[in-house]
């Protein structure tokens, strides 16, 4: 049979002591190249020795290998950290309420708590009374004595092995200098009494409010530089990636809210993370969104923070949201015929010669329907982006011009149901300005106050709310997007071959081998010839 003593110190039936360590992934190749042992390291006691002294060895052992782990960890960090000797008590309270939960799984006996503070104040600290107070105990009732420099230096080892504070400050990532090690441990001494009074009256079932935690102070973050906000994380990330406008639009919202709720984003651990992203879920915002949104925008940022070195570790990429399972009513995401020509005739209605939402009321969605192009790349189109070659005519859809989710240009034909329209003399109206919203300066993309989104990206929006107040209220579809899954079934349905139609929509190739094959825009004016016009009768 063997007698766990402490956390992972066992004594096996021979009377031996024995203990592991397993060293931690991240830093196996430095302990490794440093010590010698790259997965674990071992304690071994022979028979003979006492229950204390094994614990007191084992203490020792687990300090010198959790300072190790440590120090190897601060080297790739920002090296050990000092702390002052306020922020030292405000520390162990942090350690007092660490170790209260960490115990509280595992209670035992009242007996047993009452026997570790004996052990702590008859074994650990009395021996180290001064002559003085042996002399005349009854002049120091309150053992101040044991705040002397000589006494604390004496029952550091002891108190770091009981109250497990390498452990403590290993979960906590955190390093401190030697002088900032022996300021805490000081502390902790001050503190590990009553947190074995506090434990062994839970055992008795006590659970009234624990007022000790009252005593410790505020805890400012140990840092030997400034924290790093995730604002200011995401502001970096957009001024080296220069993110399209609209990207920077929606991930502004998460950022904010990452900066309210971390005051430095350096080392957030996944349990840290993955509350809060779980907390973020309410009526306004789904399950979905914050599993995919809200997670692509953190795990993009903090992955170029990590690879930049701004920031220590991304628990992004492993936080798993449960989103519920919907039930799907719709067997597609395309428009069904009746939407089709609910949409098209009412923007037949709309005068192009009027407002920009009236042009774009009218064009946007024809275009899109003979295209099969984003809303936003047909909101952002300029003028100049219609162009004619050999005798047939093109829209040029390129990032300069706004948002292209491929960042990549491409030229698509325009359908002749588009031309007989009138479409041609529209642009021609408009002299070489931007079809459908107003020329000006396009903003760049920037981290605002208030985020802002470009003209294009505004009209795309009113478009959708135009058609939503036409009567197309399904949830499951989307008013501007359904288009692409409109084109591609319809060109499915008259044979177009999969390698023009993607083309079209600046789908990537299904294989590298389709790459070296990409057809031409004559080709792909050649294929539309035989998508079918929409008929509204």
């Amino acid at each position: 049979m063997t007698l766990l003593l402490m956390p992972e110190l066992s004594k096996t039936s021979t009377g031996a002591y024995s203990a592991r360590k397993v060293i931690p992934k991240d830093i196996r190749a430095a302990y490794a190249a440093k010590y010698g042992n790259a997965w674990e390291e071992k304690f071994r006691l022979d028979g003979g020795a006492s229950a204390h002294e094994a614990r007191a060895r084992y203490g020792e052992w687990l300090a010198d290998i959790e300072t190790r782990i440590g120090s190897l960890r601060a080297a790739k960090k920002n090296g050990p950290q000092p702390l002052t000797r306020q922020n030292a008590y405000a520390l162990a309270g942090r350690w007092y309420a660490w170790f209260i939960a960490k115990n509280e799984k595992d209670l035992r006996t009242p007996a047993h708590w009452r026997a570790l503070a004996d052990t702590l104040v008859w074994d650990v600290i009395r021996p180290h009374a001064p002559d003085e107070y042996e002399e005349h105990p009854q002049a120091d009732p309150h053992w101040d004595w044991q705040a002397d420099p000589r006494v604390r230096e004496e029952v550091r080892p002891a108190i770091a092995a009981e109250a497990q504070t390498a452990a403590f400050l290993l979960e906590q990532g955190l390093s401190l200098t030697p002088d900032a090690t022996n300021l805490f441990l000081d502390a902790v001494s001050d503190n590990l009494l009553p947190a074995f009074q506090r434990l062994e009256a839970v055992a008795r079932g006590d659970y009234s409010p624990d007022v000790h935690r009252q005593v410790f102070p505020q805890f400012q973050e140990v840092s030997g530089s400034p924290p790093v906000k995730a604002m200011a994380l995401f502001e970096a990330w957009t001024k080296a990636v220069q993110p399209a406008e609209g990207t920077v639009y929606r991930w502004t919202t998460v950022f904010k809210e990452a900066d309210r709720h971390f005051p430095d984003v350096r080392n957030i651990s996944f349990d840290k993370a993955k509350t809060w992203m779980n907390g973020l879920i309410n009526e306004e915002r789904s399950a979905a969104t914050v599993a995919a949104a809200w997670r692509t925008a953190l795990k993009t940022v903090f992955g170029w923070g990590v690879a930049e070195k701004m920031i220590d570790n991304n628990p992004f990429p492993e936080v798993r949201i449960s989103v519920p399972r919907k039930n799907t009513e719709r067997e597609t995401k395309a428009f069904d015929d009746t939407e089709i020509k609910i949409i098209l005739a009412a923007a037949l209605r709309c005068d192009d010669t009027k407002s920009y939402r009236e042009r774009a009321f009218r064009w946007v969605p024809w275009i899109c329907a003979y295209t099969g192009a984003r809303a936003g790349e047909i909101t952002q189109l300029r003028a100049t982006d219609i162009q004619q070659r050999n005798g047939m005519h093109f829209a040029k859809l390129t990032p300069s011009a706004g948002k292209i989710k491929t960042r990549k240009a491409r030229t698509v034909p325009l359908h002749e149901h588009l031309i007989e329209q009138g479409f041609l003399d529209f642009v021609e109206r408009a002299q070489g300005q931007p079809l459908f919203y107003p020329a000006k300066q396009r903003p760049v993309a920037k981290v605002e106050d208030k985020p802002r989104q470009s003209p294009a990206e505004r009209m795309r929006s009113q478009v959708g709310t135009w058609v939503r107040s036409l009567g197309i209220t399904d949830p499951e579809i989307s008013p501007n997007h359904a288009w692409r899954h409109t084109f591609k079934a319809m060109a499915a349905r008259v044979s177009i071959d999969e390698r023009y139609s993607d083309a079209i929509t600046g789908h990537s190739p299904a294989t590298i081998g389709r790459a070296y094959t990409k057809p031409l825009p004559e080709d792909l004016a050649e294929a539309l010839k035989k998508f079918p016009r929409y008929r509204l009768d």
